[in-house]
């Protein structure tokens, strides 16, 4: 009993007094039952009796059989109870009241101690099974408090525990979830904090000596200048490490709220471009734009345009001299499909699953200024407006980016 919970133990001892109860109820029914079994004995021995002493000379048997009357019943009440034969006798007394008494009192008894004993199993039976059930779901919820997060609950039977146990389940998966996002979120910031590091260490480094060199050389003009050239551009190495990462962060993060529209593809891509038309010009490379000038994309226009200008500048920085880069696109009644491609050196094979990781560097690109960041921001954007973006390349032919994006309910 000690080890059974307050509810159960509560439970129990209710219903032992129900059955105390019952019992003493059933000793009240029973003597109630004898009083009325003597009552109507006695009465039917007064007729017998008063029917013997009207009728002397009739035979005994008939004052059995006979119909009797009121005369009868009042002649045999004066003849016993002058004898001290009444309703009031001590029971123990009367030997059929007492067997009576007793037949019922054991069929009583036996009836209530198979109800009794019936209802007591049936409720051990219950308790103990409902007691495996609990604590199997404790020991699944202690494997899930030590870490175990993958444990679940049975719960694929009915019933109120069932129902709870569901429940507890999904609370389970709830926090699960938050856990699983919260070790993603470490990671990240972990891996940020480190690419920061790794990224700034160069440039910090290299103004660091630049400043150095410019205090002992304080009266070389030319010096100066040249190494404050180079600080500069240190410096905005810097800022676009930052910035871009700062980017990706929010994306990444879930912080940047897009601001959709309906935005005509031509006219997007034509403000890209244009940002990069003295570039080309100055490495007689050409940016050509080809598609639909109807086409319509329900985009957010400054990021999505921040995705387009990294490849196409990603795909000019590694175009030739007089190369050429073609930006096209397709609206179908699927998905909307913005294509970069370029005819330049390609990717090689051992680079083409690597370049979407930021800060990645190619072994093979090492003569162009990036900072490995311009793909990951450009693939992050893409994911932020539901799309993917994919690559295929041949080395010395060329390479071609394809943004694809699903046709989305209208925010």
């Amino acid at each position: 009993m000690k080890r059974m919970g307050k509810e159960t133990r509560k439970m129990l001892c209710w219903l032992l007094a129900i059955c105390l109860a019952g019992a003493a109820g059933s000793a009240i029914l029973l003597s109630h039952m004898a009083k009325e079994f003597q009552r109507a004995m006695v009465e039917h021995d007064y007729e017998t009796a008063g029917y013997l002493v009207n009728h002397p000379d009739i035979n005994v048997a008939s004052a059995f059989t006979k119909d009797k009357t009121d005369s009868d019943l009042e002649a045999g009440k004066q003849a016993l109870q002058g004898a001290g034969y009444h309703e009031d006798t001590d029971s123990g007394l009367i030997p059929a009241v007492r067997s009576y008494r007793k037949r019922t009192a054991v069929m009583l008894g036996g009836m209530l101690s198979i109800v009794f004993s019936s209802v007591f199993l049936t409720v051990c039976i219950y308790i103990r099974r409902q007691g495996k059930v609990i604590a199997e779901a404790d020991m699944v919820i202690t494997r899930f408090l030590e870490g175990d997060t993958d444990q679940r609950i049975d719960s694929e039977e009915t019933g109120d525990w069932y129902s709870l146990f569901h429940r507890v389940n999904e609370l389970a998966t709830i926090l699960s979830a938050q856990a699983e996002h919260e070790k993603q979120t470490r990671v990240f910031l972990q891996d940020m904090i480190s690419d920061v590091s790794h990224q700034l260490k160069t440039p910090l480094a290299a103004l660091k000596m630049y400043d150095e060199i410019m205090a002992q050389e304080g009266a070389d003009r030319k010096t100066i200048q040249e190494f404050s050239r180079k600080s500069m551009r240190e410096i905005r190495r810097v800022e676009d490490v930052v910035y871009t990462l700062l980017k990706i962060a929010r994306l990444d993060a879930g912080t940047v709220r897009m601001e959709k529209a309906d935005e005509n593809i031509e006219m997007l891509l034509r403000d890209v471009t244009e940002r990069f038309e003295t570039l080309a010009a100055r490495e007689s490379k050409e940016i050509l734009l080809s598609g639909d000038s109807d086409a319509y994309f329900y985009c957010d226009a400054l990021w999505m345009s921040e995705a387009l200008g990294n490849l196409v500048k990603n795909a000019l920085e590694h175009t030739r001299r007089g190369g050429k880069v073609v930006v096209s696109w397709e609206r179908t009644p699927l998905l909307t499909n913005i294509v970069v491609e370029d005819n330049g050196k390609g990717i090689h094979p051992e680079d083409i699953h690597n370049i979407f990781k930021r800060f990645y560097r190619s072994r093979y690109s090492q003569d162009t200024h990036g900072i490995g960041l311009g793909l990951p921001l450009a693939k992050s954007i893409a994911e932020a407006h539901q799309g993917t973006i994919s690559v295929t390349s041949r080395v010395g032919l060329g390479s071609r980016f394809v943004l694809s994006f699903f046709h989305p309910a209208k925010e």
